[in-house]
């Protein structure tokens, strides 16, 4: 079904566009709640609604609304698409306004905030991904002491929608690879990777192993991801509970404590990437001394490890 924001514009104009239909369509408190999401700041107000706004003296009033706000935005759709002598003149134009609250967001894809903001000085400047504004939306959405009307939830829904149809969300890093001194025998074992519960990971389609100085050849394909699973004999259905039952019964993990469970394709399978042979780490510090590839996890793109002769290459 195609998009309900397709009438647009292409390109950034049509993503910005988009953004501002959902955003006035929504309830004030959702608009405030999205707003804080993206100057990540906890309390967050566009109006303030005030009663008895002072005690004594003449005239008083019974309340008062009042604001104080300006927030210039920049949508790029491309990754390091942003370019400081812009930005500049951006700032420029807040200068010119008398808001006391003012801010320049900046909407990017990229996975991190972009290296040249950190030579931009400028508290007013607030930048946030379409990952995470998609993440905020799935939190709003999810939140139970939160009533969003049907019609919110659709406009929010298909937002969601058209930033993954422009491949806005996706990041070209599809491999997280995490240290695996005990894992990597484990996966052979369970085809599936053990961990604390809730460990945050980026949004990737495949887990590979690092360790003893090499990234191991498979990697496989990521099934099912399970964040806080206990581990409870007969709890859980079809190949989590499975999963769960042989890893109680054999002792592999405290009972009745919980794990994130990933469960994963096995070395045998299709779905998992084999690698011409592994790839060695030559990583070394500033001072010239060997380093680890990773000591807990770390990103890479498959078409990097399938090119890679060394970790260098990845870099």
């Amino acid at each position: 079904m195609p998009s309900i924001f397709s009438t647009y514009s292409t390109g950034e104009n049509r993503v910005t566009a988009s953004v501002l239909a959902v955003l006035r369509s929504l309830s004030l408190g959702r608009i405030e709640r999205l707003l804080a999401a993206i100057l990540e700041q906890s309390e967050f107000e566009l109006v303030r609604f005030q009663n008895q706004p002072s005690k004594g003296g003449a005239g008083v009033p019974d309340a008062i609304i009042h604001s104080s706000f300006r927030m210039l935005l920049e949508t790029k759709t491309v990754r390091n698409g942003l370019h400081q002598k812009q930005l500049e003149r951006h700032l420029a134009k807040l200068d010119g306004t008398a808001e006391a609250n003012q801010f320049l967001v900046l909407l990017t894809p990229d996975d991190e905030r972009p290296k040249l903001l950190d030579s931009i000085a400028d508290p007013r400047i607030a930048w946030t991904s379409f990952a995470l504004i998609d993440q905020a939306i799935d939190e709003m959405l999810g939140d139970h002491h939160e009533v969003v009307s049907e019609r919110e939830a659709f406009l929010l829904r298909e937002l969601q929608s058209m930033f993954e149809a422009e491949n806005l969300l996706a990041s070209p890093n599809d491999v997280v690879i995490v240290a695996a001194r005990s894992a990597w025998p484990e996966y052979n074992d369970l085809h599936a990777y053990v961990c604390q519960p809730n460990r945050p990971f980026q949004q990737v389609s495949r887990l590979g192993f690092y360790s003893k100085g090499v990234i191991y050849p498979l990697v496989p394909k990521i099934l099912e991801v399970h964040d806080d699973v206990p581990m409870v004999l007969g709890q859980h259905k079809g190949a989590l509970g499975k999963l769960v039952d042989y890893i109680v019964t054999e002792s592999r993990r405290l009972k009745d404590e919980s794990y994130k469970l990933i469960l994963l394709s096995p070395p045998d399978s299709p779905d998992t990437l084999k690698l011409a042979a592994p790839i060695p780490n030559n990583q070394r510090s500033k001072s010239g001394k060997p380093t680890a590839f990773t000591m807990g996890q770390r990103y890479a793109s498959s078409q990097q490890l399938l090119a890679a002769r060394l970790t260098s290459d990845l870099s």
